[in-house]
Formats: structure tokens, sequence, C-alpha cells
């Protein structure tokens, strides 16, 4: 299967090669996600323009209480200010500069108590719309796993997997609140307060304004750093939560093979790995917010020193130089804020891409255009002269040609790795043969519907699989709408009805994680009675039977017998054991069928055949 590898191995996908730019991510997270919510952004939106106000009334206060009330220098352009706080002061029984400034302080207090509300409204509805985002992301990304070619699932690391829909997700949240809401805000923001600064003293709004080149310089270099260290950061995330989901599942092997240390030291092995890019990333950040940090505070020292001397020499009042250096400081801020943020923001773009990358995949089997229904009738399979492999010019089958009949058992039978798996894998449409056709009732597998399709074929797989839920849940998963009455009958025919009933809430029992309250043969009935309530027309067992005790492969062996009518069933296995009662057995060898017949016409005619029931102790007559 290595052509398929390159494709849809999670692994392959954690290169740190960029595949979209900061521009790509940002627009297509805008466009398909945040813009989704246009109400909630309008309002975001007046919420920022109302704190930008707010910000450049508090200094502007400064200025005429310094000016007007203080220093007793009465400047024209905060007269008008000056008249309102006059009239406050009178309002509240005042006359004097003490009162007015009591009354300045009044209206710088409201003025702080109505930012305090601003703030809180704008996180509560930043965070909202950040969280509205990453589920609709876990969303899209989960419906698109089920679009997925199965094939995708053999190679895509599911640890990796789950660490992209979880921790990749959740730095989505910052980015649209930092990033994108919040880089928005401090822009609007540091360039109202430019403008201002401008209006109130242009020399010293060049002299803050010449930092930006060196800024600029700095963000470029640090960029592709930053960047590059949060993206291996990310993969280590993701190689821990694989090598931990890795080492939970196997924890009985570890234990029965007294392996503890050498399962700890490979844990350790990657949470160091890990914990490296983790520093290396916060460092890489930290020396570039240590960088700004000193280019802002040096911006702010020279402002003191120009602003000082224009006050010295009666060219500025000491109320322009105190609101200007506020001024500075609510743009200097912004700018810091964008800085402080990059490392979260080019964490959270790296989380970005590292989801749209999956959700980009093409599945490899889909819908035909003109798709069509499945036909109604008995469920007739017929393969037809197909061929296939994994590997270019590596055929696993070889022209296999055969044909079911309705109410049929048709068994597989073949050694590992003879391609009986394979035709499994095509019947259930999880790849497209390279040459030849597969039909069901007449009809192409490649123009049905793919959701039909699957509903009508049902397979039980070699490995019983429960979900986390009841019984009940597990039993009704393929099929919804399924009586009471019908799931008791299914689970009485194959067996496992009086297991159940012993249980403390019988068919409402809990399954714990992957069925560990269940025996391993409970569970594999479990999943027969599953695929059966769910009514396939074509009923297929993939080594179904292979690791269950006799008695249990004979309960299964008759619950088939029962369901037999109008429906096709086909067994795949190893085991004579399981096939010797078939209608019909065809024996596979190396991807070619070597013989068709009934258990009796094979012994007779199959040397490979009969020297597996001799290798498998089968009594030959």
């Amino acid at each position: 299967m290595a052509e398929f590898s390159g494709r849809y191995d999670v692994g392959s996908l954690e290169s740190t090669e960029r595949k979209f730019t900061d521009l790509q991510l940002v627009k297509r997270l805008l466009t398909k996600y945040v813009l989704k919510y246009k109400t909630q952004v309008v309002l975001i939106s007046f919420i920022m323009f109302l704190k930008t106000v707010l910000i450049l009334s508090g200094p502007y206060i400064y200025k005429v209480a310094l000016d007007h009330f203080i220093s007793g220098n009465k400047t024209e352009n905060g007269r008008w200010l000056a008249e309102i706080i006059k009239s406050l002061g009178t309002f509240l029984g005042a006359s004097d500069n003490y009162h007015y400034l009591l009354a300045a302080g009044i209206l710088y207090f409201g003025v702080g108590l109505i930012m305090w509300c601003i703030m809180a409204l704008q996180d509560y509805n930043v965070n909202k719309l950040g969280l509205n985002v990453i589920a609709d992301i876990r969303s899209d990304f989960f419906r698109h796993m089920e679009v997925l070619s199965q094939n995708f699932f053999e190679y895509g690391n599911t640890g990796r997997l789950v660490s992209r829909v979880t921790n990749d997700a959740e730095a989505l949240k910052g980015l649209v609140s930092s990033g994108i809401v919040g880089a928005t805000a401090d822009t609007i923001t540091a360039f109202m307060v430019l403008f201002t600064m401008l209006f109130l003293d242009l020399q010293l709004a060049l002299i803050t304004l010449a930092i930006a080149p060196v800024l600029i310089i700095s963000s470029t270099y640090f960029q592709k750093l930053v960047r590059e260290a949060w993206r291996v950061a990310r993969q280590n995330v993701a190689s821990m939560t694989s090598k931990v989901q890795d080492l939970m599942y196997g924890a009985k092997v570890t234990k029965a093979m007294a392996q503890e240390a050498q399962s700890l030291e490979d844990f350790d092995k990657v949470n160091e790995l890990n914990m490296n890019a983790q520093i290396q990333a916060e460092m890489k950040n930290n020396i570039y917010d240590a960088t700004t940090s000193f280019l802002n505070n040096f911006t702010s020292a020279l402002i003191w020193y120009f602003g000082g001397n224009q006050v010295i020499f009666a060219i500025r009042s000491l109320g322009d130089l105190v609101a200007f250096t506020q001024y500075a400081q609510s743009f200097l801020d912004p700018v810091q804020n964008l800085t402080t943020f990059y490392g979260q923001i080019q964490s959270a773009l790296a989380g970005a891409e590292r989801i749209f990358v999956v959700l980009d995949i093409e599945p490899e089997v889909r819908d035909a255009l003109d798709a069509v229904d499945m036909p109604q009738g008995s469920g007739v399979v017929s393969f037809n002269d197909v061929v296939f492999s994994y590997v270019k010019d590596e055929p696993v089958l070889k022209d296999i040609s055969f044909k079911t009949k309705p109410g049929e058992r048709l068994a597989i039978f073949g050694q590992t790795g003879s391609g009986k798996s394979t035709i499994i894998n095509l019947l259930g449409r999880f790849y497209d043969p390279n040459h030849g056709s597969i039909t069901i009732d007449g009809v192409d597998l490649r123009n049905l519907k793919l959701k039909q399709l699957h509903q009508h074929v049902g397979i039980v797989l070699q490995e019983p699989y429960l979900f986390r839920g009841t019984i009940r849940y597990n039993l009704l998963f393929g099929n919804q709408l399924a009586s009471e009455e019908e799931m008791i009958r299914v689970a009485q025919l194959v067996g496992i009805h009086e297991v159940i009933m012993r249980l403390p809430k019988k068919y409402d029992e809990e399954v714990q994680e992957r069925g560990s309250n269940l025996s391993y043969g409970q569970r594999q009935l479990i999943c027969v009675a599953r695929t059966i309530i769910a009514n396939p027309r074509i009923l297929i067992l993939d080594e179904a039977t292979s690791s269950v005790d006799p008695y249990t492969e004979q309960l299964i062996q008759n619950a088939l017998k029962a369901e037999m009518i109008n429906r096709t069933i086909i067994i795949v296995t190893h085991r004579v054991s399981t096939v010797r009662d078939a209608d019909r057995i065809i024996v596979l060898d190396h991807g070619e069928i070597q013989n068709t017949g009934t258990h009796n016409q094979l012994l007779k005619t199959n040397m490979l055949y009969r020297r597996l029931c001799e290798m498998q102790l089968v009594e030959l007559l």
C-alpha cells in the first residue's frame, strides 16, 4: 500500500514547508467562518469604535485639567471641554478651580467606568465569536473525516488527527480574539491616536513614528523564526498525543511483558522533545517581545526630552505634553499588543494551516456526478475481470471473476496475503479497481451513491468495535428506526440476549471504553447483531469469527443461516471450520481464484484446500 502512504499518512503532512501564506489563512478564516456571524461582527466593530473614542477622551481630560485649572494656561483648543467641566462643577454646587478639578476627576472616572463596561462587553463578544468559529471548524473537520476514503484512516495516525481537532482548533480561538479581532481593534486605535498626535504636535508625532522602520525590520526578521518554531512545537504536541494514545491502548501488553520502564522511556523522549520545542518557541517569542519593548521605551524617552524642551521654552503647554505622552503610550500599547500577540497569532496560524491542509484533502473515492440510487433487487454481486494493486505493477488481485446467487452463503477462503480483505475493500468501495468492474444487481459500484451502497452492504470486521454509550445505542447504531422487538429478536438470534439481561441495566448498560466491560466474544456478537439490525442486502463477515471460540462461532453461523433468506452472505476467512458448511467456497491464492466448489468437492479437487484442512486438523471425510 506504499502508493497511498504519501497521500494519506498524516505524519507526511507534518512538513515545515509552508502551504499557505498568512494572508491566505486569515482570508479563508474570515470569509468562511468569522463573517458567517455578521451581526456579531458589526456589534464588535461598534464596540471597538466606542473603545477608541474613550481612549482618546482620557488624555484630553488631563490636558484641559492641567491647562485650565492648574497651570492657568488656558489654551483655545480645550476651552469647549473646560466649559463642560465648569458646567458640571456648577451643577454640583461649586465655583472654584478646586471643585472644577473634582468635576474633571468625576468625568475622568465616568470615562473609565464606561471603558470597563465596554471592555467587558468586547471580551464577551470576542470570546463568543471565537468559540463559535472553533465549533464550526471542528464540525467541518469531523464532517470531512466522514467523507474521506477509508484508506486515509489506514495511514492517518489518529493521535495526530485528534491533536489537530483539539489543540490546533483551540489555538484558533486566539487567532480570532487576539489575532483578527484584537489586531483590528489595535490597528484602528493606533491610527486614530496617531491622527490625534499629528493634530497636537507634528514634531513629536514624527519622533514617535521614527521608530516604525526599526519595528518593521524587527518584525520581518523575527516572523520566520517565530512561525517555524511554533510549527515545530505543534508537530511535537501531535507526536506526544499520538504516543500517549498508543501507550494507553497498549497498557495491558506493556504490563504483561513487564515493559513499563521501556514505555516510560519512550514517553520521556517525546515529552522532552515537546518541552524543548515549546521552550525554543517561547524563547524566540520572548526575545522578540523584549526587542519591541526596548524600542517603545526608547521612543517614550525621546518624546519626554523634546517635548520637555518645548514646555520650557513655552512652545507647548504642560497639558499638551502630558496629553501627548499619554497618547504616545496609547499608540505604543497597540503596537506592543501586536508584538506580544505575535507568537500566539503565529501559533494559531500554524494550527489553522494544519487543519486546512487536512480539510483540503480530496477523497480518493467519491460519488459520481450522475450517481444513481441502489437498484431494487436481491443483491447479486458480480466481480468481472477485476484487477487491483496498491503499488503500481504489483497486482494484489488478478482477473477476479465470480457472481453470487440470491440466498447463497458464499465463502472466500485463502491464506493470509491471498487478497481476501482486498475483495471486501473493493466491494465496500473503499478503493476502486484498476481494471474490470464490480456490480450489484447489474449496476457498477462507481455509479451508485456511496451512502446507499454502505447502507445496503453490511460488514462485520474481525476486530469488534463498540462505541461509548449504551448497548442499545450500539445495537441500533446502523438503524435507529428499528423497533425494540426487532432488536431483541436479533439479540436472541445471535445468542447475546441472555448475557445482556444479566447486566444491571440490561440494554441500557453503558459500554466502557472499547467495550472493556464485555468479553471479546460478547463484543463480536453485539457487532454481528448490529449489522443484522441494520438490515443490509449484502452481509459480509471479514474474518469475523477467526478470533472467537467454537461455541461463539457456532452461534454466529446459526444466526447467518436464519438470516439467509433474501440476503447475500459473503464469508471471508482462512479457517476451514468457518467455511465447510458454506454453499460455495472460492479458494483464493496470491490474488487468483484457484478453484470453486463445496467443502467436499474441494477436498478432492484442490490440493491447497486439502493441505490447509490437514494443517488445521479438520476431519477430511
